[in-house]
């Protein structure tokens, strides 16, 4: 249960309260301006989420007065501090979480000494946004979360008529809004969402948890694949439907738990691997499709071998990137409270920034990511109406493109930042060294320290898969169905390294060990195929029961173990997973 602070005193006394609550461990804190109307369940994504984190609520405005980047709160501005730009509006509503109640303690010790001493004059209905700018010059991370379009007020004219305002939305229409995302793609958010909705009440009135939702979701993929699988015009069509229907379902698990605030770990992980499993199960079953069809087997499935492994090295390049360029252009500089300039000087709108305000052109770059909907929705449009042949063609094109414009952009974009290394951590713990390369001496073991260390996991994925891809098709093309196996399970594991390490946790050694690591890995497959087809052939089916083993069964056991601890519990469902 949350703590919250009473407002109604003197400024100085509501602060001298925050501040001896936070000297004390305990569940979190809320804070809410006093002057602040509105319903609590709009507030509920801070109030009810307990995996929320330090956070604040805001309503994106062109000239408000906070500045989000990249879902953080960077600045805000108050009658005493004051920002350059700002993009959207504090609503008054704050969540301090224990584990940044030390940092937090001694921000808002210095905040109330400022203001009882008179260098700092501000109105106690200010207390808000005069915390979060002592959050944030103590360089203590706020997420921002933006609150549905429902009405609050802050200091209203009339309180009756904003209260009776306030109480004409309904609860279920304010749980719906909340049900959505707010950082989907054009199809899923015009399409995909319209069919998800009655689907999550009906989920919400029977009382499904997210969870189950999401089993349901891998079950009806999985028979899109099986149903792929037949090649028939009929099953080709089925399948696209069924696909189609998985997908619907995947945003009926995550409008549930925001709608029903049911986050947790086990939620997390099981949303993330699902969706992999599913997508690439679906390659294969157009593979096999097209072999039912007539197209060669290596064809056919060294197609979906290049589109599996140019899928995972794109995914490894986009959520890295994403992560450092988060840790280098929203990085808090350190700022005295009581300076009243904006911390981060001038000029912090970016080009991107300011391109991405025009609502045409995000929308198109959107479309040009093909996140998850536009994916399966060509995969389901070209197997039905094509073959499946050229369902896996035409996605591996527009796959690749998407690929080629992002890693120019990111090019662009790493040239501007300064040559020094961000993010050192994140990307060791995605290294996968195995005990060969970890007995090596230290100075031939180099760390990713440059700028391009975003880049490290996505080239280490290319060569390690590629490596096997190259030489089933080249080689051995009668054991790339094989191949793609224990590719597909090799995908799984780096995924799962790669989950670890934005949620702060690497796989302990013996772990990355027992896998063998990427390194004698690769120089086992390379060493088999030179001493023929037999052994190449016994080498990828011996990986492919030992990785399943030890990297399915035994790494998600290991993870969801040590993930079970609510201190540990810090990745959220339903992110950013395209």
């Amino acid at each position: 249960m949350n703590r919250t602070i009473d407002t109604a005193a003197e400024l100085p006394d509501v602060l001298a309260e925050l501040s001896a609550a936070l000297a004390h461990p305990g569940t979190a804190i809320i804070l809410l301006a006093p002057d602040l109307l509105i319903s609590p369940v709009v507030l509920s994504p801070i109030t009810e989420n307990m995996l929320a984190g330090t956070c604040a609520a805001v309503r994106p405005h062109r000239e408000g007065n906070i500045r989000v980047a990249h879902h953080e709160i960077s600045a805000i501005a108050n009658s005493f501090h004051h920002i350059n730009t700002g993009n959207a509006q504090s609503v008054g509503a704050v969540r301090i979480d224990p584990r940044d109640f030390p940092r937090a303690q001694v921000a808002v010790a210095d905040l109330e000494q400022a203001i009882r001493s008179g260098v700092i004059i501000a109105n106690s209905s200010e207390v808000a946004e005069l915390v979060l700018a002592a959050l944030t010059r103590a360089q203590i991370s706020v997420r921002a979360v933006e609150l549905i379009d429902a009405p609050w007020f802050r200091s209203p004219e009339d309180v009756t008529a904003s209260q009776a305002h306030i109480a004409a939305m309904p609860e279920s229409r304010i749980r719906g809004l909340q049900a959505n995302r707010v950082d989907d793609g054009f199809y899923s958010t015009f399409v995909v969402r319209k069919l998800s909705k009655p689907l999550s009440a009906l989920a919400i009135k029977l009382r499904m948890s997210p969870n189950l939702v999401t089993v349901i979701s891998f079950i009806v993929g999985v028979a899109a694949a099986l149903s792929f699988a037949q090649g028939a015009r009929w099953a080709l069509i089925l399948g696209a439907l069924l696909l189609q229907l998985s997908l619907i379902l995947d945003c009926v698990d995550g409008e549930v738990a925001r709608a029903t605030h049911r986050f947790s770990v086990i939620g997390a992980w099981l949303d993330a691997s699902t969706d992999r499993v599913k997508e690439y199960a679906v390659y294969a079953g157009l593979a096999t499709g097209a072999v039912v069809n007539g197209v060669e087997s290596q064809l056919a499935w060294g197609v979906a071998v290049i589109l599996m492994i140019v899928q995972t090295a794109r995914h490894m390049g986009d959520y890295n990137f994403a992560a450092i360029q988060k840790m280098r252009e929203a990085a808090l500089p350190f700022a005295s409270i009581v300076d009243p300039q904006d911390p981060w000087g001038h000029g912090t709108a970016t080009f991107s920034a300011r391109v991405n305000s025009r609502s045409g052109v995000r929308w198109v770059k959107k479309v040009i990511h093909m996140p998850i909907g536009e994916r399966w929705l060509v995969l389901s449009v070209v197997a039905a109406v094509l073959t499946p042949l050229w369902a896996l063609y035409s996605l591996l094109a527009l796959t690749s493109l998407a690929w080629l414009y992002t890693l120019v952009g990111r090019v662009l974009r790493t040239r501007r930042w300064a040559k020094t290394a961000v993010g050192v951590e994140l990307i060791c713990a995605q290294l996968d060294n195995g005990p060969l390369f970890d007995s090596l001496p230290k100075v031939l073991r180099r760390v990713p320290g440059s700028r391009w260390n975003w880049a490290s996991p996505m080239v280490n994925r290319l060569i390690e898969m590629g490596v096997v891809a190259g030489i089933a098709i080249a080689w051995f093309p009668q054991w790339i169905t094989l191949a793609f196996g224990y590719l597909f399970i090799i995908a799984f594991h780096h995924y799962d390294n790669l989950y670890r390490a934005l949620a702060r946790s690497q796989a302990p050694r013996w772990l990355t060990w027992g896998a063998l690591g990427r390194d004698s890995r690769t120089i086992i497959v390379m060493i088999a195929a030179l001493i023929g087809i037999t052994a190449f052939y016994d080498a990828l089916n011996l990986g492919v029961a030992w990785l399943f083993m030890w990297c399915v069964i035994v790494a998600s056991a290991q993870y969801l173990n040590a993930q079970s601890s609510p201190e540990k519990a810090t990745s959220t469902r339903k992110g950013a997973h395209s």
